[in-house]
């Protein structure tokens, strides 16, 4: 029988579960809302019968389950990967949730738990946008910004499984605190939330400049998100315009970082606010190539992520492969 692995994607607003084979290729998928608010427990539960349904679809009319070689979860936050558990993750409200055991015990089969960006990584290295590369950086814009590095071929995780972490590099000690506890992070510059945070400041401030904004957002100034500052943007508003412009200068600046730590040969990227493309890409390509070292910058190449929304589910489902062909670990 044709290997398959399952990749689950698993957000703090959605779940995506998907059947993968050994290239790459999603055979099916299925989503549901998370609702992480109801707790992990019922999170989980949901999880799984998600997972059985995309199963029980593929499965023979004479009952026999499709079998699964490899089970992989990409989850945000901070991991214990060889336990299998989500130790903190902020977007789901979890704490010290032993996800991948139970997971183990449900499906009978081999379950890696990884971090969101690096699944996505591993994903478009194996599949998308990076294939063929041997030094590649994969960053996320959305809600918040993350990374993963594959270094002369191999995914580079660090000593806590927390290497990558783009977002949380600082390009102004004296700026803005970050969630991290750090200051003037790219991530309070360049992500979605900061992007919409910083147009709701200047509504409260009493200004009118973001009027273009409201109205993309229906009129209500609580629901603006970076989606909306793009569409105001794309319309041709000035003071949209700005603000991702700003965000991706900040993006570029965390970049230059990257790039001469890794030399790498190309960066992808991906996440929702990246979909903004040249309004949010042009300042940063300005800020890269004015700070960054001519003889490194000016050999890696830009694009935007191939796998779309199944970059970390794929990832996740890949790593199996990966750890075969890296660490001859037995799936099947």
């Amino acid at each position: 029988m044709k290997e398959i692995y399952l990749g689950i994607d698993l957000g703090g607003t959605k779940m995506l579960a998907a059947l993968v084979d050994p290239e790459g290729r999603v055979i099916d998928h299925m989503q549901a809302a998370t609702l992480a608010d109801q707790g992990s427990e019922r999170v989980i539960s949901r999880l799984i019968a998600l997972a059985e349904a995309l199963i029980d679809k593929h499965s023979d009319e004479g009952g026999s389950k499709l079998r699964i070689c490899g089970i992989g979860i990409a989850v945000a936050g901070i991991l214990d990967p060889q336990e299998g558990t989500v130790l903190l993750a902020t977007n789901l409200g979890w704490r010290d949730v032993p996800v991948g055991r139970m997971l183990e015990q449900r499906f009978s089969c081999p379950v890696q738990v990884l971090n969101d960006a690096n699944a996505a990584a591993l994903g478009e290295w194996m599949a998308g946008a990076g294939a063929g590369t041997k030094n590649m950086v994969f960053v996320t814009v959305s809600t918040g910004i993350g990374g993963g590095i594959i270094s002369e071929g191999k995914l580079l995780l660090g000593a806590s499984n927390s290497a990558a972490e783009l977002g949380h590099i600082s390009i102004d000690r004296n700026g803005p605190l970050c969630a991290c506890g750090n200051r003037g992070c790219v991530e309070v510059y360049a992500s979605g939330t900061w992007i919409a945070g910083r147009v709701q400041d200047d509504i409260a401030r009493g200004s009118r400049l973001p009027e273009a904004v409201v109205a993309a957002a229906g009129g209500d100034p609580d629901r603006i998100s970076a989606k909306h500052v793009t569409a105001a943007a794309q319309d041709g508003n000035e003071y949209a315009k700005q603000k991702l412009a700003d965000a991706g200068a900040a993006l570029g600046a965390g970049l230059v970082t990257f790039i001469h730590l890794l030399n790498p040969e190309m960066i992808v990227l991906g996440g929702g606010v990246s979909e903004s493309g040249p309004l949010l890409f042009d300042s940063m390509l300005q800020v890269v190539r004015e700070y960054g070292i001519p003889g490194m910058v000016d050999n890696v190449r830009f694009t935007g992520a191939g796998l779309g929304l199944f970059a970390g589910a794929v990832g996740a489902a890949l790593w199996w492969k990966y750890a075969a062909l890296s660490r001859a670990v037995q799936t099947c």
